[in-house]
């Protein structure tokens, strides 16, 4: 039975997959991370229709998020690409839920390098003291640094965590961790961003790469390095080249080059 409503949750688990339609069997789309504030729009038996707090919706399992309890929220935001959450403030205790980077937990308070935690199905928690280093401002080269740090993870389509990322869950996460907010689809980040030129040569350091696999949509994303390079999710997080005879250069990628735009 299908209920529509206004009801609030969050997230319960590390990652939670959005699909297009209310079933596994559903196109993955997008994914809600720990502690992220929904609005429930409709709930059927096992999944809920759900919108982030960047506007995207998709259907998640009901399993997988809870009830808004409290929306004065306050967290602090993981900077350990993955990180475990133990039922007591030791390493050696079991684990009760883990979190990726850029996941913001609401901490109670600090015991001896470790912080206590409040999850949203009501449980306490304990991360370490090293889980809330913090985040350099977002200049281009901050970019540059932190998608490095992704090299070689896999891709994953609709993905937006270190678990796996599509190419515009990859852009949309380096620069939120920066705090800068971009839509989720490559398509949207094309439409929001700043023209800068149709020349791949002329993009500068932490500005986008965009392009068009068939005709005009824009279907893939990277991020520019400079002097013609690139970071970007393919199969996995790599570096290519949009200039000939350069190391790692693809074809693919220069053939179906649209244009470049910044967020800076």
């Amino acid at each position: 039975m299908l209920v529509m409503g206004n009801e609030k949750g969050r997230i319960n688990v590390s990652v939670a997959n959005m699909y297009r339609e209310a079933t596994y069997r559903s196109e993955v789309i997008n994914q809600g991370l720990l502690g992220e504030l929904i609005k429930i729009e409709k709930k059927d038996k096992d999944f809920s229709l759900i919108e982030l707090p960047d506007g995207y919706k998709g259907w998640i399992s009901n399993y997988q998020w809870e009830s808004e309890k409290n929306e004065s929220y306050d967290s602090r935001k993981i900077r350990p690409h993955f990180v475990k959450i133990y039922g007591k403030p030791d390493s050696d205790a079991d684990t009760i839920r883990d979190a990726t980077i850029g996941t913001e937990i609401q901490v109670i308070r600090e015991n001896n390098h470790w912080f206590e935690i409040f999850l949203p199905d009501g449980l306490h928690g304990w991360v370490e003291e090293s889980t809330f280093a913090k985040f350099p401002a977002c200049t281009r080269q901050s970019v540059i640094q932190l998608v490095k740090e992704f090299l070689g993870y896999p891709y994953y389509w609709g993905g937006r965590s270190p678990k796996g990322f599509d190419c515009s869950g990859l852009t949309q996460t380096v620069f939120s961790l920066l705090g800068i907010s971009l839509p989720r689809d490559s398509w949207m980040q094309h439409r929001d961003g700043k023209f800068i030129s149709e020349n791949p040569e002329e993009a500068q350091t932490g500005d986008l790469y965009f392009f068009a696999d068939n005709g005009t949509k824009i279907t893939h994303v990277g991020i520019a390095l400079g002097d013609g390079r690139i970071i970007h999710a393919r199969g996995m997080v790599k570096e290519n080249s949009l200039i000939r005879n350069n190391v790692n250069f693809s074809e693919e990628l220069f053939n179906s080059f649209v244009d470049v735009r910044t967020f800076f």
